[in-house]
């Protein structure tokens, strides 16, 4: 039975949504390659430090070098981004299975995520040729004695665009079954990072990254980005 993955419809505030993909067990477990692997670990090793970020006391320079992380974060990718990354990352094909609240119209939530697959196949496929091409650019620092960083960020963003176009391609064609949840209709009108962990588990970073991004973008949403750090 082919993998499947649920997505639910989190309203933050109005007509923006937070996207939350989730794979859920039961599949064989996905073949990788060596680049997926190296990619794999590289992760996990980034979420491991990431965590022992967010433990860091206030105001303490872990505190601030995890502020600074995040603000370089933000910027990187956006949240839609984000959810087609964590949607491009399992084996296909697969089924999707979109939840959303009862009070959304079905034919809307068809066409938002339908619009969403249209626009960014394409554009993140460019993207991640334009990282890849920087490889050649930046090659020579790994005989040098400077920062390695750079590296590290382009291969990160080549790889981050490879998933979500492959997470827009999967949108666009994989089996998606949509069932209306009226469980989502009691989140708040303005919905905070912490509501949302309590409805949906580990929907609060991606909510917390919602409401970062819209501030950003001027949206008034009440309380500060302090609010939602602590859900990365």
């Amino acid at each position: 039975m082919p993998r499947l993955t649920r997505v639910v419809v989190l309203p933050v505030l109005r007509r923006h949504w937070a996207l939350h993909a989730r794979r859920c067990p039961g599949a064989a477990p996905e073949k990788r390659n060596a680049l997926e692997r190296t990619y794999d670990a590289f992760v996990e090793t980034a979420a491991k430090q990431w965590a022992r970020l967010q433990d860091a006391p206030r105001h303490s320079p872990k505190d601030y070098a995890r502020r600074t992380i995040q603000t370089i974060l933000d910027a990187s990718r956006d949240p839609d981004e984000q959810f087609l990354v964590e949607l491009g990352g399992g084996s296909h094909p697969a089924r999707i299975e979109v939840r959303f609240p009862a009070a959304l119209d079905e034919r809307l939530v068809r066409r938002r995520l339908a619009k969403l697959a249209a626009a960014r196949k394409n554009e993140h496929l460019w993207r991640s040729r334009a990282w890849l091409a920087t490889a050649p650019i930046l090659a020579p620092l790994v005989a040098t004695p400077i920062t390695k960083w750079p590296i590290v960020y382009a291969f990160w963003r080549w790889q981050e665009n490879a998933r979500a176009r492959r997470g827009a391609a999967f949108l666009e064609t994989a089996d998606v079954t949509f069932i209306a949840d009226r469980s989502l209709d009691a989140l708040p009108n303005a919905l905070d990072a912490r509501s949302a962990e309590r409805a949906v588990e580990g929907a609060g970073a991606v909510v917390a990254h919602k409401r970062r991004w819209l501030r950003r973008n001027g949206r008034d949403l009440g309380g500060t980005d302090d609010d939602d750090l602590a859900y990365g």
